[in-house]
């Protein structure tokens, strides 16, 4: 099946129903990655009756028995319902491992793989392209047209609606990126609880510039490897009725940001060029901070530090009465991911 983007997967689920057995969600905005991967796992567990397990798979899991995969995705469920299987790429789930899989007889199990972004030529990208009972869908971050539609979700959910002027400024402010939108959201939502409808002015008020020099703060102050100040901030927040979980998001959307950029620098272009290319543009303080950035991180180590943030969030959705906790654990151990942070802040 040819590649699809992330739009089009509604569709795909009405025509192809269970025909399509194993699902490819990849691109370079991993928030949206992650989400759609969640989002299809319930989707797909739902056509069964009774609902069919979701299991994900970790790579210590597949460490431990390199041929689980292939196991459960070829065993009946012992009480019935299709298994959803997530997994990540990782050294068990080869590109030939998938072509036996998809090439073979119809999957007992559906199978969502969680991937970065990968190039058009990817081995694994063009098997799922090519296999008939397979899908690679692409995510690029959200457009103008989804960012409306998760406004609306999002507003919907809370319990309150949103003007007309509010929500097409709100969309010009948030940007591209998945993770981060879905975070001012989150923000404003809080912020307007206790009334009907979201005004222009709550807005402006939460999502300005003005608004964000905490989060800001707090972020700079992390990835810098002041502990003690990125500490504070979060205490700050959570003092004024900020989950910490909206920090997370945002410390997220900002490391895919940094990337990006760095992996621009990497293939040649200009600091400015790279930054310049962000939607929404960064502030001249955000973008100076972020210059100040890339002297002191590389992409293995920023990908480390995503990965963390990411297993930070999920433990916080799983404990919610910790995250404070294991958030200020994430700001503790930025120095270990990183280790010229020690260094920097040594010199």
């Amino acid at each position: 099946m040819v590649a699809i983007k992330a739009a089009e997967l509604p569709g795909l689920l009405k025509s192809s129903g269970t025909k399509t057995d194993a699902y490819l969600i990849h691109g370079t905005d991993v928030g949206q990655v992650a989400e759609i991967a969640g989002s299809l796992a319930k989707q797909l567990a739902a056509l069964s009756k009774p609902p069919g397990e979701i299991i994900r798979l970790s790579e210590q899991d597949l460490a431990q028995a390199p041929g689980r995969l292939a196991s459960e995705a070829r065993s009946l469920a012992m009480f019935g319902g299709r298994p959803v299987l997530l997994v990540k790429p990782g050294p068990q789930l080869t590109p030939a491992l998938f072509e036996d899989l998809l090439g073979g007889p119809p999957l007992a199990a559906f199978i969502i793989v969680e991937a970065g972004n990968l190039k058009k030529d990817a081995k694994l990208r063009q098997i799922f392209e090519k296999a008939k009972s397979a899908a690679a869908i692409v995510c690029y971050g959200a457009d103008n047209r989804s960012l409306q539609q998760l406004i609306r979700d999002e507003v919907e959910k809370a319990g309150l609606t949103i003007a007309a002027d509010a929500a097409q400024r709100l969309t010009q402010l948030i940007g591209a990126d998945w993770a981060v939108s879905r975070a001012e959201i989150a923000k404003l939502t809080l912020y307007a609880l206790g009334e009907t409808q979201i005004t222009l002015a709550h807005v402006e008020a939460v999502v300005g510039d003005a608004s964000a020099h905490a989060f800001d703060a707090a972020i700079s102050e992390t990835l810098a490897g002041n502990a003690a100040a990125a500490l504070a901030q979060l205490d700050a927040l959570a003092g004024s009725g900020t989950p910490a979980q909206v920090l997370l998001n945002l410390l997220s959307g900002h490391l895919q940001k940094l990337h990006a950029v760095l992996a621009a620098v990497d293939r040649g272009d200009s600091f400015d060029a790279a930054a310049g290319r962000l939607r929404p543009s960064p502030h001249f303080r955000q973008k100076d901070e972020m210059k100040a950035q890339t002297a002191r991180w590389r992409l293995p180590e920023v990908a480390a530090a995503i990965e963390a943030v990411h297993e930070t969030i999920r433990q916080t959705r799983l404990k919610p009465a910790l995250e404070h906790e294991l958030a200020a654990a994430l700001i503790l151990r930025m120095p270990e991911i990183n280790p010229r942070l020690t260094k920097s802040r040594a010199a």
